[in-house]
């Protein structure tokens, strides 16, 4: 326990001192600010803000767009930046168990991606501070909705980046494994028998559009993001023990 709480302060310091997460999440404010502008100015938003979540959170390009990208920019630095300045070798050759390491990697990601979200929090808290009838629990649906996906996609991108020293690649690669999570079930969800049902079961932009943005909390899609994040965490735990037979 020691050990997984020394290598979480590390990697959270290493994270909070690094320019380029900076720019990212720079980059990440701007993004959403002026989603978040342009949402107002719809006509069905002006005119009802309570759907302003399902708007943002549920199809809006957060979803589709920034949700799937920027997780893998963040995860690049937890294990493909280690393996491209030699440091992954010493860090499992220290006294510490692999899964301690995914563990840390991972939480460290996680503890400073919500910190992405904050900022989103603020502009809503700054729509309350001007008395806008704003709809807190479908807020607080879409943003747990939004969490939700985001530890998915840090998981996926951990994955990708526990893969190689080729930033792009790890980068790239998870991005191309979140865009397929959103984009393969909405191409076969129409198709007759069980390739239909598996796609519609599938479908994230659904459980957050018209679950989470909405303030209904289904058991289903609660369920469905730790357990799909716990799976890319377990293949990464499993890249890294195959790295002591295969480099």
């Amino acid at each position: 326990m020691r050990a997984f709480a020394a290598l979480l302060r590390k990697e959270v310091f290493s994270l909070f001192v690094s320019p380029y997460i900076y720019l990212l999440l720079g980059t990440w404010f701007l993004l959403n600010g002026l989603f978040f502008s342009f949402i107002l100015g719809y006509p069905a938003v002006e005119q009802d803000l309570t759907l302003f979540p399902q708007f943002l959170f549920g199809s809006g390009l957060l979803v589709w767009l920034l949700l799937p990208a920027f997780p893998p920019l963040l995860t690049l630095k937890l294990f493909a930046e280690e393996q491209r300045t030699g440091t992954l070798e010493p860090l499992l050759s220290a006294p510490i168990r692999d899964v301690a390491i995914v563990a840390a990697k991972y939480c460290a990601a996680w503890l400073f991606f919500f910190t992405f979200w904050i900022g989103v929090l603020l502009l809503f808290l700054l729509l309350e501070f001007h008395q806008a009838p704003l709809d807190w629990a479908r807020v607080g649906g879409g943003f747990l909705g939004a969490i939700s996906a985001s530890s998915l996609f840090l998981a996926t991108g951990l994955w990708a980046s526990s893969w190689g020293g080729n930033l792009i690649l790890a980068a790239g690669g998870g991005a191309c494994i979140n865009f397929l999570l959103l984009f393969l079930p909405v191409l076969f969800e129409n198709s007759p028998g069980r390739v239909g049902a598996l796609a519609k079961s599938l479908h994230i932009p659904n459980m957050l559009d018209r679950a989470f943005a909405v303030g209904l909390f289904d058991s289903y899609a609660l369920l469905f993001f730790p357990i799909m994040t716990l799976l890319f965490l377990w293949l990464t735990w499993v890249r890294l023990v195959s790295r002591r037979w295969v480099p």
